[in-house]
C-alpha cells in the first residue's frame, strides 16, 4: 500500500491543518517481481518505459526501501540581509541563498522536530540520510539527527566523549534545492510565494514545471537508490525546501502507482518549517 501523511506537527506552534488520512492502494508485491509486473503492466497500456524520464519506484522497491521522509528545513536568515532584486546577478543571489544559516527560531524548530523524528522515524533506520546542498537543509539534518558518538557504535577511532557523528551515512542530492534548475519554478514561487502545491497548479504552466523539478529529483534519488540497495535500513530521510518537496514527493508516489486521493493530500498539503512528508509503502 501507499499512504501519504504529515510527520508528527511541531507542538509549539498551532496546527494549520487536519491529520490526513491514509488513502491505500492494493498491496502488492516487492523487490524486482514487483517492478517486471509493474513494467509489464505499462507495457499493455501502451506506455513506452524507456522513454519515461526515471522509474525510481522500481529501484527503490529493489532497495528495500518502504518509507521516504521529506523534511523541510527550520528557520533560516535571509540571504545577505538583500532583497533577491538587489543582487548583481543570479548567481550572486544563488551563492549567498546556498549559505544562509538557521536561526536561533530555527534551531529550536529543529529541536522539537528531533523528538518526534527520533520516535517515528529513527535515524538507525536509514539506509542514507540525504540533504540538498544548502545550508539550511544540511543544519537540520545535523540538528535531527547528529548525536554523541559511541566507540560501539560509530569507530574506535572516536577519542572523546563530545564528538559529533550520525550513526549511517550523508549524501548530497543538489535536485533537492531547486535554484538555477528550475526556472519557471523558481518564477512562480517568488511571485507567489510559499504555498501548497494546489496554488501553482492552479497557475499557467504550473503542474507540469513542478512535474519536470519532481522528475530531476526523482532521477537522483533512482541513482542514489541503486547505490546504497545492499545498507542496513528500509529509509530515505531527504532535507530540502518548501513546496519543491511536495513536487518531488508527488513523482515518487505517482511511480509507486498511488490513488488519485493519496495524491491530492499531497496537492493540498502545506508543509511547515522544520515539518516532513512521510511517504509509506
Amino acid at each position: 500500500a501507499v499512504a501519504v501523511c504529515p510527520s508528527t506537527h511541531n507542538p509549539a506552534k498551532p496546527v494549520r491543518r487536519p491529520s490526513l488520512e491514509r488513502e491505500e492502494v492494493p498491496s502488492i508485491p516487492r523487490g524486482a517481481e514487483q517492478a517486471r509486473e509493474r513494467d509489464t503492466e505499462r507495457e499493455r497500456e501502451g506506455i513506452d518505459i524507456a522513454t519515461m524520464p526515471h522509474n525510481v519506484g522500481a529501484e527503490l522497491d529493489k532497495a528495500g526501501i518502504t518509507r521516504i521522509i521529506f523534511i523541510r528545513h527550520a528557520n533560516a536568515a535571509p540571504p545577505g540581509g538583500k532583497k533577491k532584486a538587489e543582487y548583481n546577478g543570479i548567481h550572486d543571489w544563488q551563492k549567498d541563498d546556498q549559505m544562509r544559516p538557521l536561526t536561533d527560531k530555527g534551531k529550536q524548530q529543529a529541536g522539537v522536530a528531533r523528538g518526534w523524528y527520533e520516535k517515528d522515524i529513527g535515524v538507525p533506520n536509514n539506509k542514507i540520510l540525504v540533504t540538498s546542498g544548502a545550508r539550511r537543509a544540511s543544519e537540520t539534518l545535523q540538528c535531527l539527527c547528529e548525536e554523541k558518538a559511541k566507540k560501539s557504535i560509530f569507530s574506535a577511532f572516536c577519542t572523546s566523549s563530545s564528538t559529533v557523528a550520525m550513526a549511517v551515512g550523508m549524501e548530497l542530492v543538489g535536485s533537492l534545492h531547486p535554484a538555477g534548475i528550475a526556472p519557471k519554478c523558481e518564477e512562480l514561487f517568488d511571485q507567489n510565494g510559499y504555498a501548497p502545491l494546489a496554488k501553482f497548479y492552479a497557475m499557467e504552466g504550473g503542474e507540469a514545471a513542478f512535474a519536470e523539478y519532481g522528475d530531476l529529483v526523482c532521477t537522483e534519488l533512482e541513482a542514489l537508490a541503486k547505490r546504497v540497495a545492499m545498507n542496513k535500513g528500509t529509509t530515505l530521510s531527504c532535507f530540502g525546501h518548501a513546496v519543491f518537496l511536495n513536487a518531488a514527493a508527488m513523482q515518487v508516489i505517482k511511480s509507486w502507482d498511488a490513488s488519485e486521493a493519496t495524491r491530492q493530500q499531497l496537492v493540498d498539503l502545506d508543509l511547515g518549517e522544520a515539518e516532513g512528508i512521510l511517504i509509506e509503502r
